[in-house]
C-alpha cells in the first residue's frame, strides 16, 4: 500500500503539467529530438538524421504517434512528437518508484526498498526530467535494470539473465551510446562469478554472447549508425569535443575553472537531490565501500561500482552538465538507504524525510504549478512597455520568443561574441543608445559572464555594469523569487547552481529600461 500511494503521489509530480511552455517549448533538446522525430515517414525515410541521441527513443516516439494518428486520421506534428517524448519521460521516471523498491529490497531488505522509494518519488531531478522530452530518464531506468539483472548474474550465472542483460545493454547503447561503459557492469558479474566456480570456457561463452546480443539489437533499432556513418562520426567528434573543450561553444562558457567533483557536489548534487541528502551520500558511500571491504559483499560493491562508473565517466569532462549526473540518482539513493537503514533512527529519517518533501514541493509549485516565467515576463511587457519601443535582447534564447508578438522592433545582439570580437563593443554601445529597454530572457550569459570574469573581461563588464545600473538603464523588472524558489534555489536562482539546473524550465527574466 505505501509503494502504491509513493505511486500516486510521484505520478502527479511528474504528470502534472506536462504541456509546460506551452505552445512555446523552449527546451533546445527537446525541440531537436521533435525535430530529428518529424524527418522520419515510414517505410520511406527512416534515418532521423540526429545522432546526439540514440535512434531507439525516436522511433519509438514516432511510432507511438504513428498509431495513434491512425486512429485519429491526423498528421504528425511538432508539438505531438514532443508531448510523446514527454510522456515516456514522465511514465519511466513513474515506474522507477516501484522499481526501486524491488530492486533496494534484493540487494539487501524492504526497508531499504521503501526508503529509496520515498527519495525517488520526491527526488526533485527526477520530477524535473520527468518534464523534458529528453532521453536521460530512459538512460536512468534502463541503468537501474542493468544494475538488477548484473545482481543476478552475480548470484547465479543464468543464460536467461544473460539474455535479458543484452537486450537493456542494446537498448541503452541506442538510447545514448556515451552509455556503453555500463557495459563493464554485466561484465564484472561475470568475471566474480568466475572466480567463485572456475569455469573458464562457460563465463567465456556467456559474456561474448552478451556483447553479440547487444550489437544485433544496437544494428537493429540503430541501423542509421552504420548506413549513415559519416554523419555518425561527424555527429560523436562534434559532441565529444564539445564535452572535452576543445571546441569552444557558446553554451559551454559556464564551465571554465570548474573543479571536477567538487563542482558536482556543490554546483550540481544539491539541486537534484537537496542539500541534505547531498550531505548524507559522502558517509553513506564510505560505509558501503568499508562494508564490502570488511564483509567482501560483492551486491554492494556493485551498486557503487555502478555509481562511480556513471559519476567518473562524466565528472572530468569540460562540460559539466547536470543532465549528465541524472542516472546516478537511484544508486545514490540506494546507498544511501542503505546507510540509514543500519544507522539512522526513525524520528531522524522522519526529519529527512520531511526536507526530501518541502524540497520537491518548493520546485514544482515554483516551476509547474505556475506560468512559465518567460510567458509571465511578456505578459508584464505587454502591459508596461510601449509596443513601438525598440528593444535589445539576447541570441540563442528561445525565451525572447513569447515577447515577439508585443514587441516587433526587438534587435538580437551577439553578446557571446564581446571577447571574440574586437569590434563587437563599439557595436553594442550602439544598440545601447538606439535601444529603449534590454531584455534578458533568461540567465544563461549574465551568470556565466559575472562567474568568470578572467575569460570574459569585456561581458563581465557589460553585465556587471548593466546590474549596478551604470549604463544609463535601470532595471523594471526581475523574476520574483518567493520562498519556495529561496529554498529550492538556496537564494539565488540566478547563481546557485549550474545554469541547467534551471535555465530551461524556470529561468531568471530581467527587463532594463533606460533612462
Amino acid at each position: 500500500m505505501m509503494v502504491f500511494l509513493l505511486i500516486l503521489i510521484g505520478g502527479f509530480f511528474r504528470f502534472y503539467n506536462l504541456d509546460w511552455g506551452s505552445p512555446f517549448y523552449f527546451h533546445p533538446d527537446e525541440r531537436n529530438i521533435a525535430s530529428s522525430v518529424l524527418q522520419i515517414n515510414f517505410p520511406n525515410q527512416m534515418n532521423p538524421h540526429f545522432f546526439a541521441y540514440g535512434s531507439f527513443p525516436i522511433y519509438l516516439i514516432y511510432f507511438t504517434a504513428f498509431f495513434l494518428n491512425l486512429v485519429s486520421k491526423s498528421q504528425l506534428t511538432f508539438e505531438q512528437a514532443l508531448i510523446i517524448s514527454r510522456f515516456y519521460s514522465a511514465i519511466l521516471s513513474v515506474l522507477l518508484i516501484p522499481s526501486i523498491y524491488y530492486i533496494g529490497s534484493k540487494l539487501a531488505n524492504k526497508n531499504v526498498g521503501l526508503i529509496a522509494a520515498v527519495f525517488c518519488t520526491f527526488s526533485v531531478g527526477l520530477i524535473q526530467f520527468s518534464h523534458f522530452g529528453t532521453f536521460e530518464i530512459w538512460l536512468t531506468f534502463l541503468g537501474l535494470w542493468l544494475f538488477y539483472f548484473s545482481l543476478k548474474l552475480l548470484k547465479q550465472l543464468d543464460f536467461k539473465d544473460i539474455i535479458t542483460v543484452g537486450l537493456i545493454s542494446g537498448l541503452l547503447a541506442a538510447t545514448k551510446i556515451s552509455s556503453l561503459p555500463l557495459l563493464m557492469i554485466p561484465m564484472f558479474s561475470i568475471l566474480i562469478s568466475y572466480l567463485s566456480h572456475n569455469k573458464l570456457f562457460k563465463h567465456i561463452l556467456y559474456g561474448l554472447s552478451l556483447i553479440f546480443i547487444s550489437c544485433i539489437l544496437f544494428y537493429a533499432v540503430s541501423p542509421y549508425v552504420f548506413l549513415d556513418t559519416s554523419s555518425f562520426i561527424a555527429s560523436m567528434r562534434h559532441e565529444s569535443s564539445v564535452a572535452l573543450g576543445t571546441l569552444s561553444v557558446f553554451y559551454t562558457g559556464g564551465f571554465f575553472n570548474s573543479i571536477p567533483v567538487i563542482f558536482q557536489f556543490t554546483k550540481i548534487y544539491p539541486f537534484l537531490l537537496n542539500p541534505a541528502l547531498t550531505i548524507l551520500f559522502i558517509p553513506s558511500l564510505i560505509y558501503v565501500i568499508y562494508f564490502f571491504l570488511k564483509k567482501r559483499h560483492y551486491p554492494q560493491l556493485l551498486v557503487v561500482a555502478c555509481f562511480l562508473l556513471l559519476f567518473f565517466s562524466q565528472a572530468f569532462l569540460f562540460a559539466k552538465w547536470t543532465r549528465y549526473i541524472l542516472p546516478t540518482l537511484p544508486f545514490v539513493y540506494l546507498i544511501i538507504a542503505i546507510f540509514i537503514d543500519k544507522f539512522i533512527n526513525k524520528k531522524i529519517l522522519q526529519i529527512i524525510f520531511l526536507i526530501c518533501i518541502v524540497f520537491s514541493c518548493s520546485y514544482f509549485i515554483d516551476s509547474f504549478a505556475r506560468k512559465d516565467t518567460r510567458i509571465q515576463a511578456s505578459l508584464w511587457a505587454k502591459e508596461n512597455i510601449p509596443s513601438s519601443s525598440r528593444v535589445l535582447s539576447e541570441v540563442y534564447d528561445l525565451g525572447i520568443v513569447p515577447f515577439n508578438q508585443y514587441l516587433p522592433n526587438i534587435s538580437l545582439f551577439n553578446f557571446y561574441d564581446l571577447d571574440q570580437t574586437p569590434d563587437k563593443p563599439l557595436e553594442l554601445d550602439k544598440f545601447l543608445l538606439e535601444s529603449g529597454y534590454i531584455i534578458l530572457p533568461s540567465q544563461r550569459i549574465i551568470q556565466t559572464r559575472m562567474m568568470n570574469k578572467d575569460e570574459f573581461p569585456n561581458g563581465y563588464k557589460f553585465y556587471n555594469e548593466l546590474i549596478n545600473e551604470k549604463l544609463g538603464y535601470k532595471k523594471v523588472y526581475e523574476t520574483s523569487c518567493d520562498l519556495f524558489c529561496k529554498i529550492i534555489y538556496l537564494g539565488d536562482p540566478v547563481f546557485s547552481f549550474e545554469e541547467t539546473a534551471n535555465v530551461f524550465d524556470r529561468p531568471t527574466v530581467f527587463i532594463f529600461k533606460r533612462m
